[in-house]
């Protein structure tokens, strides 16, 4: 009898617990502790700013996979109400970490954009964001100590010609 009470009590305590793990997994009370694979372009680099953050520079590169090299491709945007208006293409681009991407459906070219942040007046930080393609980015984060280059897959849309037209029309102000 007390052998039947004692796997009785086994049993209701190894299901309260499950059902403890599973409510605090599912009300996602410990992803703190386990980092989610699905992000946001806004958590990555964005949220990283305080108010008194200035935007001090973009720098956006095409890069042609034929010819890396060239130093024509580049335009600089200094003015911070345009580095918000170039960055508000991005505010809604949903991301997946992954450890790689396809690289088969590269682009010919590529966008690099180096985004220059003067963190409270004392010092810089920076952010890294290449565009392959469509479906794939990889961001390099200044603040962070570990893990500073990741690479992601674009989950909903990117307009990756939009960004084209927007690059040709700065390129032709500033010439």
């Amino acid at each position: 009898m007390i052998k039947r009470i004692k796997i009785i009590m086994g049993i209701a305590t190894i299901i309260v617990v499950a059902a403890i793990a599973a409510r605090m997994y599912t009300s996602g009370q410990y992803t703190m502790y386990i980092p989610s694979k699905h992000t946001t372009f806004r958590a990555e680099v964005t949220d990283h700013m305080s108010m008194l953050d200035r935007l001090d520079r973009l720098t956006i590169r095409k890069i042609s996979i034929a010819d890396p090299y060239n130093e024509e491709d580049e335009v600089t945007i200094t003015d911070p109400t345009e580095i918000r208006d170039m960055l508000k293409l991005l505010k809604d681009v949903e991301l997946k970490r992954v450890q790689e991407f396809d690289v088969s459906e590269r682009n010919p070219y590529y966008y690099e954009w180096r985004l220059t942040i003067n963190k409270e007046g004392r010092f810089t930080d920076g952010f890294g964001l290449t565009f392959y393609n469509d479906h794939a980015v990889s961001i390099y984060s200044g603040y962070k100590t570990r893990d500073q280059l990741q690479d992601y897959e674009i989950t909903n849309e990117l307009n990756i010609n939009e960004m084209e037209r927007l690059f040709e029309k700065l390129k032709e102000e500033q010439t």
